[in-house]
């Protein structure tokens, strides 16, 4: 794997890093209205700048009904992953979520009919191990208040992101970055625009979905559309035209990690053992898989 790809996974890994941080700083904009407004900013400005460059975006039927697949894959990990935290602790959401990796490599056996490399194996099997480590780190806080409907919800959240990774790589072949996050993510904004009214997120304290927060909230909103969406999301939707599905649902497992030291550093959230084994794991998962990371036999 060359430089270029390490940097820009890297990038890509602390803008992810930091939605945690954004989220938190949102408060009390509800969850799907953070969601909502964070598709819409990143698609409204792709937008702009299509127009400022006067793009002719062109695709064939089967590209646009598999970016169609991404968006609503896309919108389901965002919906069922919010949900699941208000039926089970944040370590059990976390920890549940994080379990993609599992999901891609099976998948793409699956569907793609190709072996997977005992590299890529034992990478998924030390990342897994590393996020659930990371997020046991916080078991303590509410883990009493697990229920089964909430474990559920964060499994199938986990099921939907790697369908969302593995449309992507299929789509990346062909279609150029820009114009695949331009359809995807504008897609993925009208899932969520529409699904958020029957959710009973409509109003907040009387007021419409997109009013009434404090204007601390809708900066970083921006914020989370801007570096965690256009920069984190894109960095990892460029990368899988070169790497294979399964490294780059391995390296997204780097978030947990990031964001667990940025709030040690914004916030004094400590780090305890355990989570800090969890992160040497998944830096051992993430050099092992990158053994066979390459799209291609020959590594460039």
């Amino acid at each position: 794997m060359n430089i270029k790809m390490l940097l820009i996974l890297f990038v890509g890994i602390i803008s992810i890093s930091l939605s945690a941080i954004f989220i938190r700083l949102c408060f009390p904009m509800p969850p799907v209205s953070i969601a909502v407004f964070r598709l819409g900013i990143a698609s409204f400005i792709l937008f702009l700048i299509a127009l400022f460059k006067g793009c002719k975006v062109r695709f064939r039927r089967r590209e646009m009904f598999l970016m169609s697949m991404g968006g609503f894959f896309l919108a389901l990990h965002l919906i069922t992953w919010i949900a699941s935290l208000d039926y089970t602790s944040v370590a059990n959401s976390v920890a549940l979520v994080t379990t993609n990796p599992v999901f891609v490599g099976i998948f793409s056996v699956l569907f793609s009919k190709r072996r997977m490399e005992k590299e890529i194996i034992i990478g998924i099997i030390l990342s897994v191990l590393g996020s659930f480590l990371v997020s046991r780190g916080y078991a303590g806080e509410a883990y009493h208040t697990s229920h089964l409907l909430g474990d559920v919800l964060a499994l199938m959240g986990a099921m939907f992101a790697s369908g969302y990774i593995i449309v992507g790589g299929i789509v990346r072949e062909k279609v150029d970055t820009f114009e695949y996050i331009l359809f995807t993510y504008s897609v993925t904004f009208v899932i969520l625009f529409i699904v958020s009214f029957p959710l009973g997120f409509t109003f907040y304290r009387g007021k419409p979905l997109f009013f009434g927060f404090p204007f601390r909230s809708y900066v970083f909103v921006f914020l989370l559309a801007i570096v965690s969406q256009l920069i984190g999301h894109t960095s990892f939707n460029y990368s899988l035209k070169f790497l294979k599905p399964d490294f780059v649902a391995i390296t997204i497992l780097g978030e947990p990690v990031g964001a667990s030291l940025f709030a040690y550093c914004l916030f004094g959230e400590r780090i305890s053992f355990i989570q800090l084994l969890g992160m040497v794991l998944i830096f051992f998962a993430v050099i092992v898989a990158s053994k066979k990371a390459s799209l291609n036999e020959v590594i460039d």
